[in-house]
């Protein structure tokens, strides 16, 4: 994210797209840092009146994020150094999300959404965010919840040292075990049949979610993610990882995975963005049968 980038008061997906490019254009090489991406973030949404963004709640929040960032930056730089950082559950994943939720966050205050406007919700998205796949090994989960629950468990050192209080460090635990692929359905599900509230922690694990796949939602930056999450999976899964790439896999990501309840999302236009590439998929699929 751009340092002079003042978002507008009502975001839309051709600045997101913008973003999520400047994040692309350094990495790998001059890469400038998570903690830089996380600030910038922070700048962006901290934009409440003072008394609130000083609360020492809103406070530890944003200093466990940053010390999460900080931890992810260094293991991801010295296991690129070794050829080892993972292909699409790396860095520059992080960054994505920080950025999308940024977006979804601003897109909630712009519909007035309830807990939209409150500082210690906006450190919180970002802080769950910034930790959701702390320390990822890449791969994905052989038992349920698995890379998500240790992600929790590994967190905690750093929620103590951070001084989060006992109902941030639950829903926190809460919105990251959601991230969990099989989970996500349910959880949207759940929101439908109630007022969006962000102060909800069934409603912001839903944004979670939608931040975690915003980026292999959408045309520009789906393709290369897609690639990535493929090579991250040849090594152990070489089957999956070959399925990964076929449109016929792409359709029922978009369908089952790529999931969007929100108002933010909405007022995004996510769910057209979704449309248009499944029309585009069952039309080419079409022709080939």
């Amino acid at each position: 994210m751009d340092k002079s980038t003042v978002l507008p008061v009502t975001p839309n997906l051709l600045q997101l797209n913008a973003a999520l490019q400047n994040l692309r254009r350094p990495w790998p090489q001059r890469w400038p840092g998570l903690p830089l991406v996380f600030d910038r973030a922070w700048q962006q949404i901290n934009r409440v009146d003072a008394y609130a963004v000083s609360l020492a709640r809103t406070q530890a929040l944003v200093r466990f994020g940053q010390a999460v960032v900080a931890q992810v930056e260094t293991d991801g730089a010295q296991r690129f150094a070794q050829g080892a950082e993972p292909a699409y559950h790396n860095r520059l994943h992080i960054a994505d999300t920080l950025v999308c939720m940024t977006y979804l966050i601003l897109a909630s205050r712009a519909l007035d959404m309830p807990g939209a406007h409150h500082a210690p919700t906006g450190a919180l998205a970002l802080a769950i965010m910034a930790g959701h796949d702390f320390l990822h090994p890449g791969g994905s989960n052989s038992t349920p919840s698995e890379f998500e629950a240790r992600a929790v468990a590994d967190l905690q050192p750093l929620m103590d040292l951070a001084g989060l209080d006992p109902e941030d460090r639950a829903v926190l635990s809460h919105c990251i075990l959601a991230t969990d692929p099989t989970r996500v359905k349910t959880f949207h599900l759940e929101v439908r049949s109630r007022t969006f509230d962000l102060g909800h922690r069934d409603c912001l694990a839903v944004l979670v979610q939608e931040a975690d796949i915003l980026a292999s939602t959408l045309p520009k930056t789906q393709e290369s993610l897609t690639q990535a999450l493929s090579r991250e999976w040849a090594p152990t899964q070489p089957m999956a990882a070959e399925r990964l790439l076929l449109p016929q896999n792409r359709l029922l990501f978009l369908e089952h995975a790529a999931l969007f309840s929100s108002p933010a999302a909405m007022l995004l236009g996510l769910d057209k963005v979704k449309g248009r590439q499944m029309t585009a998929i069952k039309s080419r699929l079409s022709q080939h049968n």
